[in-house]
């Protein structure tokens, strides 16, 4: 797999993969620091009639490439790689920091970390691009691919309905049946975790984030039902982590009934 280094090279490449798998193409907004501009674009699959929406989202942290990746790599396989998604609605954002995904970053080019940064009084740019975006209608299923550098193994964050319901722990059986790493910590990122999955069911939502907050948390905000984040160790080959997220997705799929 090419890893691809510089942001426009990539987008440009992400815009024939969609093109070629009947996405259409908007540009949500564009980020402007003193070098050059940036654009931060929303891709779209719509079914003609009233069907549930799913949105997959990639790169908020530049230093974390196999998400963007794995968007590129479900791109250039469909539709005839994936018929699980052939009912829905689908919507991806797949590159939300283009200036840390040049810089190979965590950070915007000004040093904010843009996952904390959701539902905030005044959120940078490329945040409120998204916000504006995600408030015009409503999502069904949001999956957000992630990174960790410190991870020996791949773990999940999960918001569900109920806990019987959880799509976790068939993500990490699938996972290991396919001898990829689990993180089998019981504190992970400072939260209980079972088996590589940290799991909310019933955390409430303020009615204002104060200082901002994840991606996947402003999701359920908006009314979202069911948010997972997929975290991949960066110490793995790359092709091996985008694999990862590609799995995780069709597992979920897999298991998904709109509305649960």
């Amino acid at each position: 797999m090419t890893e691809f280094k510089n942001s426009r090279d990539f987008l440009d490449q992400i815009s024939r993969a969609a093109i070629s798998a009947g996405f259409r193409e908007r540009i949500l907004g564009v980020v402007t620091p003193p070098d050059k501009s940036y654009p931060i674009i929303g891709l779209s699959k719509k079914m003609p009639s009233r069907a549930p929406r799913i949105l997959i989202a990639a790169g908020i942290h530049g230093d974390e490439p196999s998400g963007p990746h794995a968007v590129l790599s479900l791109l250039e396989t469909f539709p005839h790689e994936w018929p699980e998604l052939s009912p829905y609605h689908v919507e991806i954002v797949p590159l939300i920091n283009p200036t840390g995904f040049d810089r190979r970053q965590r950070t915007n080019w000004q040093g904010i970390d843009l996952n904390r940064s959701f539902g905030s009084a005044s959120p940078p740019l490329e945040i409120r691009s998204l916000m504006n975006d995600y408030r015009r209608r409503k999502i069904d299923l949001f999956v957000d691919f992630h990174e960790d550098v410190d991870t020996p193994g791949f773990y999940l964050y999960e918001l569900s309905p109920v806990e019987s319901e959880s799509f976790g722990a068939h993500i990490i059986t699938v996972l290991r049946k396919n001898s990829l790493p689990v993180n089998a910590s019981e504190i992970i990122e400072g939260m209980p975790a079972i088996n590589g999955l940290i799991l909310r069911t019933s955390r409430s939502v303020p009615r204002f984030f104060r200082k901002g907050a994840p991606q996947g948390l402003y999701m359920k905000k908006l009314g979202t039902v069911r948010t997972l984040t997929f975290e991949t160790p960066t110490a793995l080959p790359l092709e091996q982590r985008v694999s990862m997220h590609l799995l995780s997705l069709r597992t979920t799929l897999k298991h998904w009934k709109p509305g649960r």
